[in-house]
């Protein structure tokens, strides 16, 4: 068993079992019930009289400490078959009820939840709230099971706050669990649309991303930033060989914007040039790059919420543009391209399903009423066509707003519609 290479603290506790018992197949995250330092608790763990520890622990500021080693057992949840199969991870919280984290903790317990699951072989995470239903349930080969301590305590911990968030932290990691998959399609946008269609099942979610790329690269991986092209003399092709070949060592610092989305933030370009050199592929690696893509954008929890809940196009390339992207120029000119560039990658990809659930707002007997009904949606940022159809003979105008192959992403846009008062139906 290793430990984890995201610890920035070590200070070993006295208070464990020694060598674990039981193979690691469990994760326990914990609050702390203060906004702790990673020193602090390391300080706290390190008193005999203490008698408690963990294997890890998530400072206020997001560094990570370790206490107990993984291979042995920490004494933390207040139950020893749990703690010899989990690895237990405190995380510095507010003092009172609901004991929330700061999104930096947060962020770095979906980081380090990942990090635990691939290194002990483990592509899958696994929640059951209903606690005896999760205390029977044995995971399988490749899955790490989540619990919790107020299952073996009468306590509140890990507090209302993760509580509510477990479902949302289980997502999150098994997004950075995704597997290496081998990009299929005959374009670059169709390979592209397919990663991320596993990834993140709304199709207007997938579309804004993507119409940002295009603005950003027009979805080539090896997009050098123009104003570099010149500055540094040197060709797209010439300054990837450079880099990939160690030859050029101020890739992370020079500030030029590179590949699908222009990363130019010294520690944004240091990830995508670290992970390249851990796969041993070259930095304009498509597989690399949409990876990195779902990894940073599943670390923000904001847009993550805008990305899951678009009801349009446009509302999901406004987020990606001012939550990812976040170039000086966000003015709705700027929006307004992005968006046609994913809308037009939206109605290239959306209806290709052989069976699509689409959401309709509207059905008239006079063209002009659907036609009334589509402008206003569209001013809206809504995508409204209009479809004829005969019923019993007559001709009827029906105004949809959206196409899908996946039942339930129909029924979430007609959910979201009826919030902002238009009522909607799913038809096949």
């Amino acid at each position: 068993m290793s430990n984890s290479p995201l610890v920035n603290f070590t200070l070993l506790s006295p208070n464990n079992s020694g060598a674990r018992t039981h193979a690691i197949d469990r994760i326990t995250p914990h609050c702390v019930v203060g906004q702790a330092s990673v020193e602090s608790l390391g300080n706290l763990f390190a008193k005999p009289s203490r008698k408690a520890s963990s294997n890890y622990g998530i400072g206020e500021d997001g560094r990570v400490g370790m206490y107990v080693e993984e291979c042995n057992r920490s004494w933390c949840s207040s139950s020893n078959p749990n703690d010899q199969r989990a690895v237990t991870i405190e995380c510095a919280s507010d003092n009172t009820e609901p004991y929330a984290f700061k999104p930096v903790v947060y962020d770095k317990l979906v980081q380090l939840c990942a990090d635990i699951c691939k290194r002990n072989g483990k592509s899958k995470v696994v929640w059951i709230p209903d606690k005896d239903k999760a205390l029977k349930y044995s995971p399988a080969s490749n899955e790490m099971q989540f619990t919790v301590h107020r299952w073996f305590a009468n306590k509140s911990c890990p507090g209302a706050w993760l509580m509510e968030r477990m479902q949302d932290l289980t997502d999150k990691v098994n997004a950075l669990l995704l597997p290496e998959t081998e990009l299929t399609g005959k374009t670059i946008e169709e390979k592209i649309w397919k990663y991320l269609i596993k990834w993140c099942p709304n199709e207007f979610a997938v579309a804004g991303i993507m119409g940002n790329l295009k603005a950003e690269s027009n979805f080539k991986t090896n997009n050098l930033q123009n104003s570099f092209n010149s500055k540094l003399n040197i060709s797209d092709e010439d300054y990837t060989m450079l880099v990939d070949n160690g030859n050029y060592p101020d890739f992370i610092n020079d500030k030029a914007g590179y590949g699908l989305a222009q990363w130019t933030y010294w520690s944004r370009k240091q990830l995508l040039l670290n992970t390249a050199k851990e796969r041993k592929v070259s930095i304009a690696d498509l597989e690399l790059q949409l990876d990195v893509i779902i990894f940073e954008m599943s670390a923000n929890k904001s847009l993550m919420e805008d990305l899951t809940s678009s009801i349009s196009v446009r509302q999901a390339a406004e987020a990606v543009l001012k939550k990812y992207e976040k170039p000086a120029d966000q003015s709705n000119k700027v929006v307004d391209k992005r968006t046609e560039y994913g809308q037009q990658i939206y109605n290239m990809f959306h209806a290709k399903e052989q069976k699509l659930y689409r959401v309709q707002v509207g059905a008239f007997s006079i063209k002009a009423n659907a036609e009334k009904l589509a402008t206003s949606l569209k001013g809206k940022g809504f995508n409204a066509i209009i479809k004829n159809v005969t019923i019993n003979g007559k001709l009827i105008y029906r105004v949809q707003v959206g196409a899908f192959s996946n039942r339930l992403n129909a029924d979430t846009l007609v959910v979201a519609l009826k919030k902002i008062g238009v009522e909607a139906i799913v038809v096949s």
